[in-house]
């Protein structure tokens, strides 16, 4: 990683940090319904490649991990954070800035529409993962709350709130369809002295 890449990597890594202690993972009153810090993951890998996206996927998940806002997730209730759990939640934010990496070189949209469409599938199929893998990942690091078959479960049966876990996949479906593409865009748009020193990714059509 050059100097550039860690200059970038330390920006999104502070950005993506920065829309989660805002409520981003939090709303007050909607707790885990939504979350904007893993669609910013993405994008570091869409538009820096890489080095850049897993880095920054590993660096704010683990920063927000060990120091959650209250009652974001499971883990805030109880004030120490598992290593088990600490790792499943920095290999899953890294899974989005590698596919946030891929996705940059094989997506060829003809237009704005199937741009969006093709993040909110990626959106949803990333997030599923996300929501059953973190379920089972809290189930392994805290046995005594839980055991996988019910983490598995609880993942799309409401118990602590009035809405499953499950309906963050939907959110974050929306999120990645809506505000990825203007996102990606503007950061396309930059001056080339942020190029990273990676290959340069395809610019999406407007």
């Amino acid at each position: 990683m050059n100097s550039k890449q860690a200059a970038v990597t330390a920006m999104m890594s502070a950005l993506a940090i920065a829309v989660a202690y805002s409520r981003g993972l939090a709303v007050s009153s909607l707790p885990g319904v939504f979350e904007l810090m893993t669609v910013m993951i993405f994008i570091a890998g869409f538009c820096f490649g890489a080095s850049v996206g897993v880095s920054v996927g590993i660096i704010s998940l683990s920063i927000y991990m060990i120091v959650p806002y209250p009652f974001a997730h499971p883990a805030a209730w109880l004030y120490t954070i598992s290593p088990v759990l600490l790792l499943v939640m920095a290999a899953l934010g890294a899974l989005f800035g590698f596919v946030g990496s891929l996705s940059s070189k094989f997506l060829k949209p003809a237009g704005w529409g199937r741009f969006s469409l093709s993040l909110a599938i990626i959106g949803f199929a990333l997030t599923l993962t996300y929501d059953l893998v973190s379920s089972l990942g809290f189930a392994l690091a805290y046995p005594a709350f839980s055991d996988p078959i019910q983490a598995i479960y609880l993942t799309f049966v409401p118990l602590y709130y009035p809405w499953p876990p499950i309906i963050h996949t939907v959110t974050n479906t929306i999120i990645f369809a809506v505000l990825a593409p203007p996102i990606i865009q503007g950061i396309r748009r930059l001056p080339e002295t942020l190029n990273t020193g990676e290959p340069k990714q395809r610019t999406v059509p407007a």
